[in-house]
C-alpha cells in the first residue's frame, strides 16, 4: 500500500512536468516551459514527500499493532442489539435487531441476526432472520468496519389479506464505526441500505436505508477465561 501511493505521487508529479515541458515563443521556436534545474527541485520535492507519506503509513500501522484491542481476534465471540430509524416517502421506520458474531479471522467476523421492523403510525410491521458478515480494518478503542447480511423476512399489515405470508428476501450492506466504552463493551453507529427482492410497496414503500445505533458485548475467546482486551 505504501508503495502504491508514493508511486502514485511521483508518477503524478511527472506527468504534470512532462505536459508543462514544451511551448512555443513569438518566434515559433519550442521553449520549455520548466528548466533542468527547475525539475530536479520538483524531483527532489516529490521524493521527500513521498518519503514524509511512508513515514505517517508506518506510524499508523504501528499504532494500529500497538493498541490493537484483542475484541477482534479470532475465536472471540459478541452478543450485540440496537435500534434504528428510517424515513422514505413521508413514511418512518423503527426498528430492533440483535446479532450474535464470532471471529474467524483477525476483524472478519460472522453471525446470525434478527430484526424487527415497525412502520410508525401504522398497523405494518416485519421480522426477519439472516446470516451476517463484517470486517474491522481499523481495530483500536476507536474503530470501523463494513458489513454485508442476507436475511429472510415475512410482512405483516391491515392490508394484507388473512392466511398470506408475505415472504421476502434482503441484502444489507453497512458502514459504521465502533468506540471501546467499557471493559468489554462497545458502542456503535452505523448506515445500513436495503434491497429486496419482494415486498408490498403500497404497505412498506420499499422502506429505505436505516441509521442504526447500538451496542455490542465481547465475550471473548471461546475456552480462554480473564482475556486481556487491550494489547
Amino acid at each position: 500500500m505504501k508503495k502504491l501511493l508514493t508511486l502514485l505521487l511521483v508518477s503524478t508529479s511527472v506527468s504534470i512536468v512532462g505536459l508543462a515541458q514544451n511551448r512555443s515563443d513569438s518566434t515559433e521556436r519550442s521553449k520549455p516551459l520548466v528548466d533542468e534545474r527547475t525539475k530536479q527541485d520538483m524531483r527532489r520535492t516529490v521524493n521527500r514527500a513521498g518519503d514524509k507519506l511512508e513515514d505517517e503509513i508506518d506510524k499508523s500501522l504501528s499504532y494500529q499493532e500497538t493498541h490493537q484491542l484483542s475484541w477482534f481476534d479470532p475465536g472471540n465471540v459478541f452478543l450485540g442489539g440496537g435500534i434504528g430509524f428510517g424515513a422514505t416517502s413521508g413514511q418512518v421506520y423503527f426498528d430492533v435487531n440483535t446479532r450474535l458474531g464470532y471471529f474467524f479471522q483477525p476483524g472478519f467476523a460472522a453471525g446470525l441476526r434478527y430484526d424487527a421492523d415497525r412502520l410508525v403510525g401504522n398497523k405494518y410491521h416485519a421480522r426477519q432472520v439472516g446470516a451476517f458478515a463484517r470486517y474491522y480494518p481499523f481495530r483500536t478503542r476507536i474503530s470501523s468496519f463494513v458489513g454485508a447480511s442476507i436475511n429472510s423476512g415475512r410482512e405483516f399489515s391491515e392490508v394484507i389479506p388473512e392466511g398470506v405470508k408475505a415472504k421476502y428476501t434482503s441484502v444489507g450492506l453497512e458502514i459504521g464505526v465502533m468506540a471501546w466504552i467499557l471493559h468489554r463493551l462497545g458502542a456503535e453507529v452505523s448506515y445500513e441500505s436495503n434491497f429486496y427482492n419482494k415486498i408490498d410497496p403500497t404497505v412498506s414503500r420499499g422502506k429505505g436505508g436505516r441509521l442504526k445505533f447500538g451496542v455490542n458485548y465481547y465475550f471473548g475467546r471461546v475456552g480462554n477465561k480473564g482475556l486481556k482486551l487491550a494489547r
